[in-house]
């Protein structure tokens, strides 16, 4: 029998210790030369993607930071000190006249969308609108079922399907693309994936390749046959370090996505080898370390969509709060780049400009869907500009190539946050024009009236509750917002008559934070919402809790609104429609038509352009749960709606939907 060697026994525990070490070291340092924005080499916890040594990290991180906090003064001082001496002496508000100066002079290539619709959203611009019109206003009573497909499984495609000569592509509820006949709907080819594919789009080149994201790779796939295009990348694929869910964007020869590091990567259209990379965040050494945790910038994603003008070679970015969605203490600041629209120059590699929303968000006021890139008419001339509705109910109308607003907006002095730590915004903006299309803050006046019990039972609910404009979020009270505005489905905008056609949510709800006692937690506080109800499973405010508006982009006037959606037990009880949460999209058409669907009843509708009146509806299995394709085939005009249902919808009113597994495609009849 061998000899047991004792020295050996506590050699172990070092070299443990030793591995562990350069593990954790291996870990936290992350090599990319790609970057034009930041250093090659960063030694940081997020680059730690294995999960057990990650919370290692966190911990140590976290303990030695608290340890520091507790026997720092100086560093507790700037924590909780706010210059309440300042803020008193500020204005009330501040008003932010439009420039009328140095504006963005059409170049008159605002692109249109006709036989087909090739990318999601229709095209680079990101607008929704059809220049068909066989389906118009005056026939649009004749349009009935031309077929439909059923997916092998149930579960939600929210990406927008295209349509490219004689077929349709579009995800599955599992992790596939498939490609259908447009004459009958007969599946052509399947292409599995190894994420879900284009959760928020998809698009095809000229080069009749297929480019889109399956949140882990980005693929390159040929159309005609679903085989993986094998000079791209390797075999077909980029294996991405950050998760992409949007649609790419291609000019010239660069192809261009949005990451959720967050950042804009261009590759080489042809090879699929990396050019360059821009990193999302303005990185603030002053506060590297706050109030004993590490300064934690982590959302801004662009998760939402981009747009490209290809004429310009310029991308145009929407994207997300930064982080923790309802607090803020670990990240003071504007959080600048978050809830804002960005305009990078692909020839420069330079931000153009960029315009925020709302600083420092904790209320998940992200900017959900794609900026859309149309014209205005302002002093006679055709301005070039960048549109985007909000989930704030506002539509930002900016010069696209400065960034300043058209309209005129205001910077109205909001509440400071009662929680230790929580530095809000002083100021946030409020803007005149364009009018807003959904409710902006809750009011006492905003409790429904669907019934006396309705309203004193919500009146109980939310007596002790704060609200208002930009109120900050609380440990001791719950705070009602509105939940809904514009989502990442966004509008439709007709270039032509410089109208944009938007649905939106109104849905009152409870946000507030809780303490985590948890030792060492690397956050104070856990963020929670609910939707306020009434005792029968409405919304708790005054309807309509869905609407469908058409406004003006000129002038910033609301054309029209109407609710969008309905109860039909509520209407058989004579109550006035009450539209409903949505989660679909609209596309509007040169037939003076709007198609909308994604409501609780299932159905698509279409209604007249002009004044909103709805001409036609089909109750289908499901709610369509992405924006409507149309496109041309065979000199027949489609009208294609995903029927899959909605995860949020789901979530927020799981007795009001379920998820589905049909597609249908409507024509006139013959």
């Amino acid at each position: 029998m061998p000899k047991f060697n004792k020295k050996l026994i506590y050699k172990i525990p070092i070299y443990l210790i030793f591995l562990i070490f350069v593990s954790t070291l291996f870990e936290l340092i992350s090599f990319d030369n790609k970057y034009i924005n930041k250093k090659s080499i960063t030694f940081d916890v997020d680059n730690v993607r294995n999960p057990q040594i990650k919370k290692l990290v966190r911990t140590i991180d976290n303990l030695s930071g608290n340890t520091y906090f507790s026997l720092s003064e100086k560093k507790k001082k700037e924590f909780f000190q706010i210059d309440k001496n300042k803020y008193n002496n500020l204005p009330e508000e501040i008003l932010i006249k439009a420039k009328d100066k140095n504006l963005t002079i059409s170049n008159k290539k605002n692109k249109e969308n006709s036989k087909n619709w090739q990318r999601s959203h229709g095209n680079q611009s990101s607008n929704k609108f059809s220049s068909l019109k066989q389906i118009n206003s005056e026939n649009v009573d004749l349009l009935d079922v031309a077929w439909t497909y059923k997916f092998s499984k149930k579960g939600v495609v929210p990406g927008n399907a295209i349509f490219f000569e004689d077929k349709i592509y579009v995800s599955t509820p599992g992790k596939s693309l498939i490609a259908l006949s447009a004459e009958k709907g007969e599946k052509i080819w399947e292409r599995p994936t190894e994420g879900k594919a284009a959760v928020r789009g998809l698009m095809i080149h000229e080069n009749k390749n297929i480019y889109f994201c399956d949140q882990k790779n980005l693929n390159s796939i040929n159309s005609v046959n679903g085989e993986f295009n094998l000079n791209f990348g390797k075999k077909g694929k980029i294996k991405l370090k950050h998760k992409c869910q949007t649609t790419p964007v291609i000019i010239d020869k660069d192809i261009i996505i949005a990451t959720f590091e967050p950042g804009i990567e261009v590759y080489d259209l042809s090879s699929g080898k990396i050019k360059w990379k821009f990193y999302l965040k303005k990185i603030t050494k002053d506060f590297f370390r706050y109030g004993g945790k590490r300064f934690d910038y982590s959302g801004g994603n662009p998760w939402g969509g981009i747009s490209a003008d290809v004429d310009r070679k310029i991308v145009y970015i929407s994207t997300g709060n930064a982080g923790r969605f309802y607090e803020g203490t670990s990240r003071p600041g504007k959080n600048k780049y978050s809830n804002s629209v960005i305009a990078l120059d692909i020839s420069s590699r330079k931000v153009l400009w960029e315009f925020q929303e709302v600083e420092h968000d904790i209320w998940n006021y992200d900017i959900a869907s794609p900026p859309i890139l149309t014209s205005i008419v302002r002093n006679g001339k055709e301005i070039d500009v960048v549109v985007a509705p909000t989930k704030f109910g506002n539509t930002l109308v900016l010069d696209r190539l400065t960034g300043k607003s058209l309209f005129d907006y205001k910077k109205i002095k909001v509440p400071l946050s009662d929680v230790p730590g929580e530095k809000t915004a002083f100021y946030q903006k409020k803007f005149l024009l364009p009018e807003a299309f959904s409710k902006q803050y809750f009011e006492k006046e905003d409790i429904t009236d669907l019934s006396p019990e309705s309203t004193k039972y919500v009146k109980e609910k939310i007596k002790d509750a704060s609200y208002g404009f930009f109120t900050p979020n609380s440990v001791d009270k719950k705070n009602i917002v509105f939940k809904g505005g514009a989502q990442w489905m966004g509008a439709s905008i007709d270039n032509a008559t410089s109208t944009m056609y938007v649905n939106s949510s109104d849905m009152p709800t409870f946000l507030w934070l809780e303490k985590v006692n948890k030792k060492n937690s690397y956050y104070r506080y856990s963020s929670n919402f609910e939707i306020i109800k009434d005792q029968y499973g409405y919304p708790g405010s005054k309807p309509p809790w869905g609407n469908l508006t058409s406004i003006n982009l000129t002038n910033g006037k609301i054309n029209w609104t109407v609710p969008f959606g309905e109860y039909e037990e509520l209407t058989k009880k004579n109550i006035p429609t009450t539209g409903t949460v949505n989660f679909g999209g609209v596309a509007a058409t040169a037939g003076n038509l709007v198609f909308a669907t994604g409501t609780v009843d299932n159905k698509v509708r279409a209604y007249r352009a002009t004044d909103g009146e709805e001409l036609w509806n089909y109750k289908m299995e499901y709610l369509g749960s992405s924006p409507p394709t149309i496109f041309e085939y065979n000199n027949d005009q489609y009208l294609l709606i995903v029927s899959t249902g909605s995860s949020t919808i789901k979530a927020q009113f799981p007795d009001q939907t379920e998820f589905g597994d049909i597609i249908y495609a409507f024509k006139l009849k013959k």
